[in-house]
């Protein structure tokens, strides 16, 4: 037995020190709810999670990404639809006006058709140049590169449906018999374009539905690594509370053991 080193004392303060390292380390996950905290919880794991984060971060742009290109490709296909109803019933005019019950050339009835006709024109010119998405001309513009994270670059190009122009006339019936072959050529190009653009709708739907999935699927790897497991860490919460109790009352019998030496000088 010894006065001047507490051996006993000394293992009962270093487990105490543990014992308040892991209580300190649980509450921390449980405030939190993280299993990783800082770099010594598990260096390995947080450089996985940390990477599987920007997966997380760029599968999510690139989603976004893809429904902008949609988006994009909606707001054409909608004004390609009122191109349609224009374009009809313009074949409907001209169809009117190439017959000889429209009246005479140049008579009252050909010119109240072509006039409409005429307005039929300017509006398909305005939709083609002032039908915009976020300040850029969707019709005839620049192409669109869309990014989409891991996924190959999609090019998004929507072109020119006006083939008709002012000259067009209803005026008689040989010039309306001609406009109707122009716009039935104008009819089949927008069927045709609003094809090519459902085709690219539907790439970018599906590129976008697989990026939702890689968003879901990095997410839950991440959580894996870095969640704190609540239920675990309350198991833990009350061993550490009940050592940290245990251990400052083992320490105090520890610091009084060394007494009972004095009972030799007795």
């Amino acid at each position: 037995m010894s006065i001047l080193n507490n051996v006993s004392a000394l293992a009962a303060s270093r487990q105490l020190g543990i014992t308040n390292q892991g209580l300190s380390q649980t509450i921390q996950r449980l405030t939190t709810g993280k299993r990783i905290n800082k770099a010594s919880d598990d260096a390995a794991g947080l450089a996985i999670s940390n990477k599987l984060g920007a997966d997380v971060r760029i599968a999510s742009q690139g989603q976004r990404n893809a429904n902008d290109g949609i988006s994009v490709l909606q707001t054409a296909d909608g004004v390609l639809d009122e191109v349609t109803n224009l374009l009809t019933r313009a074949a409907e005019l001209a169809q009117q006006a190439s017959s000889g019950t429209s009246g005479a050339d140049s008579g009252t009835g050909k010119v109240a058709l072509d006039a409409e006709f005429q307005n039929i024109i300017t509006t398909l010119g305005d939709l083609q140049s002032n039908t915009k998405f976020n300040a850029a001309s969707i019709f005839g513009g620049a192409a669109i590169a869309v990014t989409l994270g891991g996924f190959s670059t999609v090019t998004v190009s929507v072109g020119t449906f006006n083939s008709l122009a002012s000259s067009d006339k209803l005026n008689t019936a040989a010039n309306a018999t001609a406009a109707a072959s122009k716009i039935g050529t104008a009819l089949d190009a927008v069927s045709a374009l609003r094809g090519t653009l459902g085709a690219q709708s539907q790439q970018l739907q599906a590129v976008s539905n697989s990026l939702g999935i890689e968003v879901e699927n990095f997410t839950a790897a991440a959580s894996q690594i870095t969640d704190a497991n609540v239920a675990s860490e309350v198991v833990n919460l009350s061993k550490f509370q009940i050592l940290n109790q245990s251990g400052i009352s083992a320490l105090g019998q520890a610091n009084t053991s060394a007494q009972s030496i004095l009972a030799l000088l007795r």
